[in-house]
């Protein structure tokens, strides 16, 4: 299979994930990776527009956490304070930890999006199981280390074509 990185969908924050879009899609199952999609990495801390769009979402979708974060606690507690289930050291782009999140969920692909910050991961994944994807900016990019900005730069070479939005025909 080869690598597939290109996003479904592009947008800025997870806040520009339009909800009523993906009902439309007939999507029941929002799957997001923690540091830097949902929270600040290693905060635990929902920035204030997340957490309100969080409760939004959770109307109308099962929510789960799908984090390379090795630390059970913090994405446990993470977990805690969205309110739906998390995984740790989910080893993405690898599958298990995905399909486990399926199961938990008692959804099937074509039912839940994949929402991260990175291709090589959250995306990669998400392509593997048959997934729709989003890919959004990540929230702390200008504090990452030298490596993950070069990393960031090569991997959106390959996103720069995809959807901007569920309505856009491009």
């Amino acid at each position: 299979m080869p690598l597939r990185l290109k996003p479904t969908y592009i947008v800025n924050r997870v806040t520009d994930i339009n909800l009523e879009e993906l009902i439309d899609e007939n999507i029941k199952g929002l799957i997001f990776d923690l540091d830097n999609t949902l929270m600040p990495p290693k905060t635990c801390v929902l920035p204030e527009d997340i957490a309100e769009w969080i409760i939004k979402a959770k109307k109308d979708f099962q929510i789960a956490i799908l984090s390379n974060n090795p630390d059970k606690s913090y994405v446990k507690q993470a977990g805690e304070q969205i309110g739906c289930i998390a995984f740790e050291k989910a080893g993405k782009p690898r599958r298990k930890a995905a399909i486990q999140a399926l199961r938990d969920l008692d959804l099937i692909p074509s039912q839940v999006v994949m929402v991260g910050d990175r291709p090589l991961t959250d995306i990669w994944v998400g392509h593997r199981l048959g997934i729709i994807t989003i890919l959004v900016d990540p929230i702390m990019k200008h504090k990452e280390a030298r490596i993950i900005k070069f990393l960031r730069k090569m991997e959106r070479l390959f996103v720069s074509s995809a959807k901007k939005s569920f309505t856009d025909k491009k």
